[in-house]
């Protein structure tokens, strides 16, 4: 009885132990999850961090003193100069006709090997096409034939010369008549006259394959019995490009065949459109100056070589021809280009030096300070630089303030902030 009443009365006991061990551990848990919020930067209210030392934003970028002096930060004022004024155009990108080769054979053949590929930089001289020369082959016979017959007339001529020595001393001694030695004597001048013919076909056969491409080392070999033979080889005219080629080993080929064409780059011409009411101040030899979005602000600079007498019945436009200098090959064919004319005069534009223009998005622009630590990005229309200072012909006004020495800088602020923009929008989305 008595052990029945310790086990009825320690159960209760238990169980209240349990409960406070339950609400105990709740109660911990509360605090550890009201700690963790308490701590976390979220939780902090608005204004208790630091300000940032520098902001940005789509169209501007905000930096402190700290920032601005360790980049070296400078703006200066656009003004209004005197910049000549330009008949502006478009124009296309064109190879200069004067330079470009369309090679040939000079005789029918089929084609062994083709050394280029289009878009080959080759030299002058340089080997193209290899190719089975008909006429070549024939001619290298003859040149063999010819040679010979030189070498014939040359002994020949040798034994006159002994004979007419040996006739010369006979005299002397009355061996021979006096009328004998002057008959070797002609003997002896028709021997070196046949030399004379002899070489003279041998020349001519040999000019015949050097219009072929044949060199004097090649030209050697062809004197032995069986030595040269038709292959022929078409060799680059001038330095240039490999702009097309037209045909494929075992292809048989004739005179009319244009078997590679070669394009010397290192000018180009630049065709544009020049309104009729514009023609006036337009003249052959005059200066042009290109610009390319693919370069911005780089311009160059060509000449007027020529100007349409007939106009477009269309657009009222005449073509004219700039022929640029393009050593670099920077100028691609076809290549779409603007075109400035200067026409003499001069007009009151807004201005700005040359390292405060960027490109972002491929359109050009400048930072305009609004504030003292605030620089606005400016999308602007601009024209040919001339020297160090660029024309701004839309977008910026006299008196604004433009960012120069660290202008780059704030550009890759700007494009980084954009693309980290970027990055959360796709982090955020479903």
């Amino acid at each position: 009885m008595v052990m029945e009443s310790q086990t009825g009365s320690g159960a209760p006991g238990a169980r209240r132990a349990l409960f406070l061990a339950v609400v105990v551990a709740a109660v911990i848990a509360v605090i550890v999850v009201v700690q963790m919020r308490t701590s976390s930067p979220e939780a902090e209210p608005e204004g208790t961090t630091e300000e940032a030392s520098e902001a940005v934003s789509s169209d501007a970028v905000t930096i402190g003193d700290d920032v601005r002096d360790a980049i070296g930060l400078a703006v200066v004022a656009a003004e209004e100069r005197p910049f000549a004024a330009m008949i502006q155009t478009t124009g296309v990108v064109m190879p200069n006709e004067t330079r470009v080769a369309h090679v040939r054979p000079l005789a029918p053949g089929r084609v062994e090997q083709l050394h280029v590929r289009t878009g080959d930089r080759v030299t002058a001289g340089q080997p193209l096409v290899t190719y089975d020369n008909i006429e070549m082959g024939q001619l290298a016979g003859e040149y063999r034939a010819a040679a010979a017959a030189v070498e014939r007339a040359e002994a020949e001529a040798d034994v006159a010369r002994r004979a007419l020595e040996r006739a010369g001393r006979l005299v002397e001694s009355g061996g021979i008549s006096r009328a004998e030695q002057e008959r070797r004597d002609a003997e002896h001048k028709r021997a070196l006259a046949g030399i004379n013919v002899e070489r003279a076909a041998l020349s001519n056969v040999e000019q015949k394959l050097r219009r072929f491409g044949v060199t004097s080392a090649e030209l050697s070999t062809f004197s032995s019995a069986g030595g040269g033979g038709s292959r022929g080889v078409l060799r680059a005219p001038f330095a240039g490009v490999v702009t097309a080629t037209d045909v494929a080993p075992g292809e048989a080929v004739d005179t009319q065949t244009e078997v590679v064409t070669v394009t010397d780059l290192s000018t180009v011409w630049v065709l544009g459109d020049i309104y009729q009411k514009d023609l006036g101040s337009v003249r052959r030899g005059q200066d042009a100056l290109i610009t390319v979005e693919s370069y911005p602000g780089e311009t160059f600079s060509g000449r007027i070589t020529y100007i349409s007498d007939v106009l477009d019945p269309t657009s009222r436009t005449a073509k004219v021809r700039v022929e640029v200098p393009n050593r670099d090959s920077r100028l691609k064919l076809e290549m779409f280009v603007s075109m400035q004319v200067p026409t003499g005069e001069t007009r009151s534009t807004v201005t700005i030096p040359s390292a405060a223009l960027q490109e972002i998005d491929e359109q050009p622009v400048v930072f305009v300070q609004a504030t003292d630590d605030r620089y606005e990005k400016r999308v602007v229309k601009v024209g040919p630089a001339q020297r160090d200072s660029v024309p701004v012909l839309e977008g910026l006004k006299a008196g604004e303030r433009v960012v120069t020495t660290g202008a780059f800088m704030l550009k890759s602020k700007l494009k980084a902030s954009s693309i980290e923009a970027e990055g959360e929008e796709e982090e955020e989305a479903p």
